[in-house]
């Protein structure tokens, strides 16, 4: 599974709203063996976008949720503390999630490019 950073589902639900065919969705279609996931850390960063936090959810239902647990808090202590330049505390959650998870992360966020290990593709 490849885990969607918040950039890629902002994107993804502009092209499609507009009914347009971007960088999102081109990789959706390069991409269709895979299955793609989310951090819950993203759900909270995508809902702020909208006024009614339903059609958020309505969104986001069809992407399978990577939860929470201590394994990625430790990680994402110890990864914090190991680089020279912090991460946004939103962006360390998610890479984190997908260190832990052994994810590719999709995004758009050139800092995910400092973290050791972490498999990180622009779209």
């Amino acid at each position: 599974m490849l885990l969607l950073d918040t950039s890629f589902l902002v994107a993804l639900e502009a092209e499609l709203s507009e009914g347009r065919t971007g960088p999102a969705r081109r990789f959706i279609a390069e991409n269709r063996g895979e299955r793609f996931g989310i951090s819950v850390i993203s759900i909270a960063e995508f809902a702020e976008g909208f006024d009614d936090a339903r059609k958020a959810e309505a969104f986001l239902r069809k992407f399978p949720k990577e939860n929470l647990h201590p394994g990625i808090a430790y990680l994402n202590a110890a990864m914090q503390g190991s680089l020279p330049q912090r991460l946004g505390e939103n962006d360390s959650w998610i890479a984190a999630t997908a260190l832990y998870n052994r994810r590719r992360l999709i995004g758009r966020d050139a800092a995910f490019h400092r973290v050791p290990g972490l498999k990180y593709e622009e779209f």
